[in-house]
């Protein structure tokens, strides 16, 4: 489902058909309509502007491009932003370093812990970033950069403490001692070895936009037991922090309040507010 899409109560984005469907209050079908014929082949789900214009990162234009010859090295693909206006596509930026991939033989797949493009659409423009650092970009809708936000955020190096977790989490699968010898000799050596030595800033849907232009950006859930939401004002200006569990998702949010998916010890899911009470920087 796509969040803050006027007009409809619910507004549906069907990955595999490519296809958004519009239902009302009772559940009943306003309008369904296919993307590809104006263009748009979102790389991901897309987001609806205030206005209800689509915007999405597209799919590269050419993997061969970009890939690297040599087998186990980490690339970039290079991705834009755009917005689909009138029926016709509109570029917002392109050339924007996206999903961290990692190459094999015959091909090439995300990395683990990899980097990616994240957006977030406001009424004067779209938010953007490739999670290199804590460092947003925002463009207006003719695409010219109006502002960039640079904040302080987590140590962002993967430690031994991390990989330490990581492994743990493997471990879990195998029921005796024996199996779990035999994976850390056999097996998780390759998997530490292809570990990159750090984290991305943000989750790659990790930006969550305001009515007012703030937004929520999410921290990289593996960083810390704990996940970190750090909000922005519209100028970008870093306003406050928020800790939850790191098997938590941000649904929602205002400026005072938040709505999380929550897991449990056994995966079990429930949805709940929270209103924010003012501690300072802590969150």
């Amino acid at each position: 489902m796509l969040r803050g899409c006027p007009g409809t109560a619910i507004t549906v984005f069907d990955w595999s058909l490519d296809r958004i469907t519009r239902l009302d209050r009772d559940g009943n079908v306003v309008d369904t309509r296919a993307l590809a014929g104006t263009g748009v082949q979102p790389y991901g789900s897309p987001a609806c502007s205030p206005k209800g214009d689509l915007v999405f990162v597209g799919w590269p234009g050419s993997e061969l491009d970009s890939r690297p010859a040599g087998v186990g090295e980490i690339y970039r693909w290079e991705m834009a932003v755009s917005w689909e206006r009138d029926d016709s596509v509109v570029t917002l930026a392109e050339g924007i370093p996206g999903a961290e991939r990692r190459t094999y033989g015959g091909g090439s797949g995300p990395l683990t812990w990899g980097k990616s493009l994240a957006f977030a659409a406001t009424g004067t423009g779209v938010w953007y970033g490739s999670a290199d650092d804590y460092e947003l970009v925002h463009v207006d809708w003719t695409g010219r950069i109006i502002r960039v936000a640079r904040w302080a955020g987590p140590d962002l190096e993967v430690t031994g403490e991390h990989m330490d977790r990581y492994l743990s989490t493997y471990l879990t699968r195998y029921d005796t001692p024996a199996e779990r010898r035999r994976f850390e000799r056999e097996r998780w050596p390759g998997i530490r070895e292809d570990l990159p030595e750090r984290f991305p800033a943000y989750e790659s849907d990790g930006l969550l936009a305001l009515p007012d232009g703030s937004v929520w950006v999410t921290t990289h859930m593996w960083r810390a037991p704990r996940k970190e939401l750090h909000l922005l004002d519209p100028n970008g200006m870093w306003v406050r922090r928020l800790t939850i569990p790191a098997r938590s998702n941000l649904l929602d949010a205002g400026l005072d309040w938040v709505l999380l998916l929550e897991r449990g010890e056994f995966d079990e899911q429930s949805v709940a507010v929270y209103e924010l009470v003012e501690r300072g920087d802590a969150g």
